[in-house]
């Protein structure tokens, strides 16, 4: 199945995008891109201004020496809403970018979901991608292969900055070397923060504490808790209309970032990893969707649905969140930064409160699959003619210039960009900015908890916080101040507390994707096969064929292509070693 996407990918990670893009500065992970001076050197790259002290020019990583225009597709979420006036290809977002780094990011089409894959698809068949693109591992050496990418190994070694170099650096070279394709650096691979990865259970407290449940632990608490939400009437309105847990019609599962109301955390609870690679002791690799574990995961989510504790109509609907927007639904799974899409239920019910749980094995162990290092990649067209300009992007986007420098220009202009980005609205931080993506310490979520706590305590002054902390530490001040009164300040402080505080539990079991590549056989085979994975999983939930049916999938799987495909990524493990 497809990463889960809501990066479209909230995918991703939507707190990441508001911390890395709070406002320049430091050199820690979740800073964002800083305002640089304009530069005016020869040619058509990077630019260079006079230095302060008038010597030799400076060299400038972070704004383009002259305005250009580059092409881009974006995923955007169901139901997004713009303010007035502004459109997805012109927006607050593209002009504070265009302000400070020179470069003009033009949508060329958009999509969400499914839709957006499928057009995207058609694109590369057709050859008609636009000049930049953020794609999955899978897509990425898809057009490698195909010869639609332009080689950036020049402009990384040229034009990178050296802070962006060093956090690549810190993967002992495993990032970059995902996103080089016959011996060439051909995308820009992101970085993410581990905590992604978790999948957490985020309940209606206030459900649980009028019903008198206890907090749940297990995935028999999940179930019991899910049954009296939907017949005790948890909402007090007299009638039978709240849904107990929301599902996913695009996945049942992500194996990458965490995804909205698909089901990861209860497969995990079964020690189940689908779509994971799992390798064994002896080199042996299994898929993680045919496993006894998955069908034990299917055969309870089968259960639940019969009994109507699951969204009946959680296959076919196009937004989930809608559900827990209007009140109507106690529970689902999601990220540590699922209070970014709570927004709209706590403006509509400012009684609403949701506590997330990390959903434990039938041991007591919390399991958890973990997102790859890099697992999102930035592609530029072949034949683009200014590929530097997107390593000029990125550069401003992990980094600038500080606002503790002691240089007062460079304070000035720190200043400048953290007052443009304080003006945006963080909540369509994910859906407008372009290529948006993390490149962050892998535990950055850990390290602003603690440090947001400090500041809480008073053990730290705000004005010595890092810039994107300071931010989020204001929003829990004003929203101390007026709780819920504005959910743009609520999401992100009661995220890294709350949300950081479930995903900074010991964990008993991390499981690694054994393999993230794509061999020959998947090329030809993989789109069937995942076709027949999903029909087959979710007809069996939704009581359509028998849970024996899960059986005749696995052996389908493996004689469809499967065998083949798991012999090829055992050949190659066996060569890297």
């Amino acid at each position: 199945m497809k990463m889960s996407k809501w990066i479209g990918k909230v995918s991703a990670i939507l707190a990441i995008a508001m911390l890395a893009a709070a406002c320049s500065g430091g050199k820690e992970a979740g800073e964002a891109p800083a305002a640089s001076p304009s530069i005016a050197s020869e040619g058509s790259g990077p630019a260079a201004t006079e230095s302060p002290t008038g010597e030799e020019p400076a060299f400038d990583y972070f704004k383009y020496k002259e305005p250009i225009q580059i092409t881009i597709a974006k995923d955007i979420p169901p139901g997004l809403k713009l303010p007035e006036g502004e459109t997805i290809e012109n927006n607050s977002f593209t002009e504070f970018v265009k302000k400070h780094t020179n470069i003009d990011f033009k949508v060329a089409w958009y999509a969400s979901g499914q839709d957006f894959v499928q057009k995207q698809q058609l694109a590369i068949a057709s050859n008609e991608i636009p000049d930049v693109m953020l794609v999955d591992e899978t897509t990425f050496r898809q057009l490698a292969a195909a010869g639609q990418l332009e080689d950036l190994t020049e402009v990384y070694e040229k034009y990178a900055q050296p802070d962006l170099k060093s956090k690549y650096d810190a993967t002992q070279g495993e990032a970059l070397a995902k996103a080089t394709y016959d011996g060439k650096l051909m995308a820009l691979p992101n970085l993410s923060g581990l905590a992604e990865s978790i999948s957490l259970l985020w309940v209606r407290q206030d459900w649980l504490d009028k019903l008198s449940l206890p907090a749940p632990r297990s995935a028999a608490d999940v179930e019991a808790i899910a049954k009296a939400f939907v017949e005790q009437d948890p909402d007090g309105n007299g009638k039978a209309d709240t849904v107990g847990l929301t599902g996913s019609g695009a996945a049942l599962y992500s194996n990458g970032y965490a995804g909205m109301h698909d089901f990861t955390g209860l497969f995990a609870a079964f020690n189940a990893y689908p779509g994971l690679w799992l390798k064994g002791d002896d080199g042996s690799v299994v898929y993680g969707s045919t496993t006894p574990e998955a069908r034990a995961t299917i055969a309870k989510l089968r259960e639940m649905y019969s009994a109507g504790q699951i969204d009946k109509e959680f296959a076919l609907r196009k937004d989930s969140n809608q559900l827990v927007s209007g009140g109507t639904a106690g529970l689902f799974f999601g990220p540590w930064w699922a209070p970014w899409n709570l927004t709209e239920s706590i403006t509509n019910d400012p009684a609403a409160d949701w506590k997330p749980y990390w959903i434990a094995d039938a041991e007591g162990k919390l399991n958890t699959h973990m997102v790859p290092i890099s697992s999102h990649f930035v592609v530029v067209r072949k034949g683009f003619a200014h590929p530097d300009a997107v390593m000029t992007y990125i550069n401003w986007y992990t980094g600038g210039y500080k606002l503790k420098s002691e240089d007062e220009r460079e304070r000035a202009l720190a200043q400048e960009r953290l007052d443009d980005f304080n003006k945006l609205d963080p909540s369509l931080i994910v859906a407008l900015y372009p290529l948006y993506t993390t490149y962050v310490d892998t535990d950055v979520v850990e390290k602003t908890n603690i440090k947001l706590k400090k500041a809480i305590a008073g053990e730290v002054k705000p004005e010595d916080m890092e810039p994107g902390d300071r931010v989020v530490y204001e929003q829990w001040q004003r929203d101390s101040a007026n709780p819920k009164s504005n959910s743009a300040d609520w999401a992100p402080p009661y995220a890294y507390l709350n949300g950081g505080d479930a995903v900074m539990q010991p964990v008993d079991r991390k499981v690694f994707n054994a393999y993230t590549a794509t061999t020959k056989t998947m090329l030809r085979k993989w789109a069937n096969l995942q076709k027949l994975e999903t029909e087959s999983m979710y007809k069996i939930i939704m009581g359509e064929e028998p849970l024996e049916a899960f059986d005749s999938f696995v052996e389908k799987w493996k004689s469809q292509g499967g065998s083949e495909i798991i012999a090829e990524i055992e050949a190659e493990l066996k060569q890297q070693n």
